[in-house]
């Protein structure tokens, strides 16, 4: 073995998030085991209450470290538990489901180690497996996303993406429980003009059967949005919506006053406070947002 490549393995963590994936996760282990490169590398699967054989079959690979869970408290649970749990400098998430390659992991991790990043970020390519009923939820969580951040986001929710363990540790009061850390870790490293990169990848069909269900994760997807919106733009979004019924109330309100001759209207009048309390509310969220990411950044 090279002297990169142990320096590689020992260097790296590798989070595994597993709920229900006794269909892949042996597979995934192997996989990585395999690899030269990753020769010394810390991996550790957390299983997230999973009701099938997941967790025998992670302990049929006596060198990988297994966290369990009793329920299933999600994804982002379970990337706290992993990275708190972690001993190496540098930490990778990849998922358990098959979709991840170990060539594109061990690229990922060669970048951000090699050049010192913060974070790094696998970007699907056009030939990678994307799952038809995520694609209205992406489209309307990227538009926040880009919203939040004021520009395009290169794929802000790739489950493959690296960090710095001492980075992504400051950060992790602020993660969900459930849906979206992968977004709000894209959305923090971008905000705190942490150093980071990205590198392509091709993701494959999952083995076995998604745990997506549209109705539950169209709501998780809209949580996510607010939570975003509300924790980096509060107030440019209330501002906005502020400014929006101020000037609809004015509008309403005069022309009543100058067709119905009545005066100013009541109801045109309560708008526009409306629209005031909003603006002020947005400033007020705009200032506890600073304070709770200037905390953790």
């Amino acid at each position: 073995m090279s002297q990169s490549q142990k320096t590689l393995g020992e260097s790296l963590s590798i989070l595994i998030p597993a709920y229900n994936e006794a269909l892949s996760i042996a597979g995934v282990l192997r996989g990585l085991l395999e690899q030269p490169e990753l020769q010394g590398a810390e991996i550790i699967v957390i299983n997230d209450g999973s009701t099938d054989e997941t967790s025998q079959m992670v302990r049929q690979f006596p060198t990988v470290r297994l966290i369990e869970h009793l329920a299933n408290r999600g994804y982002g649970t379970a990337i706290r538990s992993g990275a708190r749990a972690a001993q190496r400098p540098f930490i990778v998430w990849y998922d358990a489901d098959g979709q991840h390659r170990p060539q594109d992991l061990i690229a990922l991790a060669q970048k951000l180690i090699s050049e010192g990043l913060d974070y790094c970020i696998g970007v699907r390519m056009g030939d990678s497996y994307q799952d038809p009923e995520r694609v209205v939820g992406k489209w309307l969580l990227r538009l926040a996303v880009n919203f939040a951040v004021g520009k395009p986001v290169p794929d802000f929710n790739s489950g493959l993406r690296g960090f710095k363990r001492e980075v992504l540790l400051r950060y992790l009061p602020l993660l969900p429980k459930r849906f979206g850390a992968s977004t709000l870790t894209t959305l923090l490293m971008i905000e705190n003009e942490h150093f980071g990169g990205t590198i392509p990848i091709v993701t494959q069909p999952r083995i076995g059967k998604s745990t997506v269900r549209q109705f539950r994760d169209g709501l998780r997807t809209l949580q996510i949005i607010l939570h975003i919106v509300i924790l980096f733009k509060p107030l440019q979004f209330f501002g906005w919506m502020g400014s929006l019924l101020i000037l609809a109330g004015l509008i309403y309100g005069f022309y009543k006053a100058f067709t119905v001759h009545l005066g100013f209207p009541v109801f045109g009048t309560l708008v526009i406070l409306l629209g005031i309390q909003s603006f002020f509310f947005g400033l007020l969220c705009d200032q506890i947002s600073a304070l709770r990411r200037e905390r953790w950044g």
